[in-house]
């Protein structure tokens, strides 16, 4: 198999078609490139806590009134280079996190989800027109992870011993559409971050941020350039692929000729050869009658 999209080869010598290896896998997903995208500012958000231990107290006040905190973060990728970008934030020129903060008590999941996200990243000013509130395609959730006490650790299981977690985080895959305009806080950058770059990278990231792509090596990826055109993918092996891999294989046509359909080399290999086939037979029979 390969990466190049079938509508994009161009090698005479094709890769291997190998047999179906996508089994119970989720559906692929379309990724467009950075360039498709707007971005702006907005007014600054300044950070409800000005030091952690006051965020830790915030939330030991929370979870004495309302209970366990619920947190829902966002996964946005789009492609550069035909290599899955994440869009994350950067605060203070040191701190990373994705689109997303806890929910309010009352708010209902995705709905709630989607308004944080509008608070976040939804463009204002003329850059708003036309853009609808809660625009978000939520997709799979991805990842839990919890928090069993009021301290800065977070785990992607419950401790054995925890029986009253204080706070649950989730990690959802945001589908992003072909365009969309993205606006960010002025004193937050949006950074477009590679996979390769989190990967094991806990030292800068940290543990959640450096697992997103074992998060995602579930997914099978389409990259589609600025003009809708698919030009790469992870090597997909199902049926539709490989049948389209086949159609879509180069072959040398004749270009000027006596063929005047235009028919390609293979279908013209097999003509001659058929005529070849009779030729040899016409010649046995003429030897069998003595002419030759």
């Amino acid at each position: 198999m390969s990466t190049v999209a079938p509508t994009s080869l161009q090698s005479e010598q094709p890769p291997i078609i190998t047999a179906p290896f996508s089994a119970n896998q989720p559906a692929t997903i379309r990724l467009y490139p950075l360039s498709n995208y707007t971005f702006g500012v907005k007014e600054t958000q300044p950070e409800e806590d000005p030091s952690v231990l006051a965020r830790l107290q915030r939330l030991e006040e929370h979870y004495e009134k309302h209970g366990m905190r619920r947190t829902c973060e966002g996964v946005l990728i789009c492609h550069e280079h035909n290599h899955p970008h994440v869009l994350m934030l950067q605060i203070a020129n040191a701190f990373f996190k994705l689109p997303g903060d806890y929910l309010r008590p009352d708010d209902e999941e995705i709905s709630g989800f989607k308004a944080r996200l509008d608070e976040r990243l939804a463009p204002v000013g003329s850059l708003a027109d036309g853009n609808k509130e809660g625009d978000w395609q939520i997709g799979d959730c991805l990842a839990q992870w919890w928090r069993p006490n009021a301290e800065t650790f977070m785990y992607p299981f419950v401790p054995a011993h925890i029986t009253r977690p204080k706070e649950c985080k989730k990690l959802y895959m945001i589908q992003l559409p072909e365009t969309k305009v993205l606006s960010v806080p002025k004193n937050m950058k949006l950074l477009a971050v590679p996979l390769f770059e989190l990967y094991d990278n806990t030292q800068r990231y940290g543990p959640q941020l450096s697992a997103i792509p074992h998060l995602l090596s579930r997914y099978n990826f389409e990259f589609v350039d600025e003009n809708g055109k698919v030009v790469a993918q992870t090597p997909n092996c199902d049926y539709e692929g490989r049948e389209q891999q086949r159609a879509m294989r180069p072959k040398v046509k004749v270009l000027a000729g006596e063929d005047v359909e235009m028919k390609t080399e293979g279908e013209n290999s097999a003509e001659i050869k058929q005529e070849g086939d009779l030729t040899v037979e016409a010649l046995n029979i003429e030897k069998q009658n003595g002419t030759h």
